[in-house]
């Protein structure tokens, strides 16, 4: 492979690199993503319906929790993008820099081959 597209490949891993050091990346355990940004993710509360007056009190924190979850759901949906996109990079790095790698070596023993004859 040529010298520049023996460049670019090394433009494309480190590329790859700065978006991953800047990106607030999730964590997989055992197949299971969670976000790393986000903050804990806000529980929702019971409604109440022992009384009116309990019932209206706990309507209050359904509403709050309303207002929590979205930005928590827009955080996780923004990092998840984030991580596919960084992982989709990565990969595709990796197999650029294998390929350069095995263009060379085939280059080299072509060379070999002819230098030896």
């Amino acid at each position: 492979m040529s010298k520049p597209s023996l460049r670019a490949s090394l433009l494309a891993a480190l590329t790859t690199l700065s978006i991953s050091a800047t990106a607030q990346a999730g964590v997989i355990v055992s197949g299971a993503w969670t976000p790393a940004g986000c903050g804990p993710k806000p529980e929702p509360p019971q409604l109440n319906l022992s009384t009116a007056d309990a019932y209206n009190a706990s309507v209050a924190t359904v509403n709050s929790y309303r207002q929590s979850i979205r930005p928590y759901v827009d955080c996780v949906v923004k990092e998840a993008n984030a991580d596919i996109q960084a992982i989709t990079q990565a990969a595709t790095a990796t197999q650029q820099g294998a390929k350069a790698a095995n263009d060379k070596i085939q280059a080299d023993v072509k060379a070999a081959e002819e230098k030896f004859k």
